[in-house]
């Protein structure tokens, strides 16, 4: 399809409902820091002031590279990129047994306007949700892969092997030991010199968060601050009935979602959506929905950091929930 007609239109200031109060930002270099929330900023009854250390090395995440999906199909995995938002296959092939995928497998890049998407199918299935999409791993941007492996060490962090692999794409990758991020997927890349440009699929800025479900919501705020220098961007009451909240770290976010019933839930987070910055979300709706997906509103939403905010129906996005995203001005 022709690329989505989703450019950035004028707002004035009544086309945004208020956001919060911003955490403050971060003070110089070389001491213990605190991170001082200002009351009213979360919409429930607490007040957080946390100390960060910022005298370990600098991490720089430039950006979110990719989410990675498992999947019991690689290609009607890949067709539904292609059909619904007129994404490009990059590359892939067979995969090895290692870490992503202990039974090794196959997998694909899939890009589509600046986002790109992994897709992994396992040998061995057992187990394997039925859903064509199951969130699998965030990949995260760096300059320099070999002296962020040293900063994250430094800081206690594990990885999964002892230098980083090279990708089908020409991406250095290495993924951290899960049992150092919270029993979360994930792993640093470098990217070519020469990164690919934009292609002519969904018009898609990039990946502004993973969002993941968490049983204690003030000690996974906590985590990303004490870990990745993270601050604190606001948050409130969730639109299922719980709550939530947003943490900047470097150049990229994570959505953390506490639901209303964690009875059932361990420590570790699990991957919940992803969300994808476009100039405008009413611009890009006629164009999705002429390729099949569906919307749970007419309109967004306006969350609490002032991020309109626009989610697919599950049953047009393979069961897999993602959703369409306007920064504020």
């Amino acid at each position: 399809m022709a690329r989505a007609s989703c450019s950035s239109t004028t707002q004035t200031a009544t086309g945004w409902s208020s956001a919060p109060a911003r955490a403050t930002s971060q003070p110089p270099a070389g001491r213990l820091n605190w991170l001082f929330v200002p009351a009213g900023v979360l919409n429930w009854p607490w007040r957080m002031a946390w100390p960060f250390r910022d005298n370990l090395g600098e991490i720089v995440f430039e950006k979110i590279q990719h989410i990675g999906y498992l999947t019991p199909d690689l290609d009607r995995a890949i067709a539904w990129f292609e059909e619904s938002f007129s994404a490009v296959k990059a590359g892939g092939g067979p995969l090895a047994a290692g870490y992503a995928m202990p039974s090794g497998g196959r997998n694909a890049y899939v890009r589509f306007g600046n986002a790109e998407a992994e897709l992994l199918e396992p040998v061995d299935q057992t187990g394997l949700s039925s859903e064509i999409l199951t969130m699998h791993h965030v990949g995260y941007v760096v300059a320099d892969i070999n002296k962020s492996i040293d900063e994250l060490t430094a800081r206690g962090f594990k990885f999964a092997a002892d230098k980083p692999n090279v990708n089908v794409l020409g991406h250095q990758l290495l993924y951290f030991d899960s049992s150092t991020t919270n029993g979360v997927k994930m792993h640093i890349t470098q990217l070519p010199d020469a990164p690919p440009e934009a292609n002519d699929g969904l018009a898609i800025e990039r990946i502004i968060h993973a969002g993941y479900r968490v049983k204690n919501l003030e000690e996974a705020i906590k985590w990303y601050v004490d870990n990745f220098n993270g601050s604190l961007l606001g948050g409130g009451p969730s639109r299922t009935g719980g709550k939530n909240a947003f943490v900047n770290f470097s150049e990229v976010q994570v959505e953390l979602i506490q639901p209303p019933d964690t009875d059932a839930m361990t420590n570790d987070h699990v991957m919940d959506h992803v969300g994808y910055v476009v100039g405008d979300i009413p611009s890009c709706i006629g164009e999705c929905e002429a390729h099949g997906l569906k919307f749970v509103s007419d309109t967004p939403n306006t969350n609490g950091v002032g991020q309109q905010v626009l989610y697919f129906e599950t049953d047009t996005s393979m069961d897999s929930r993602m959703h369409l995203t306007r920064l504020p001005d």
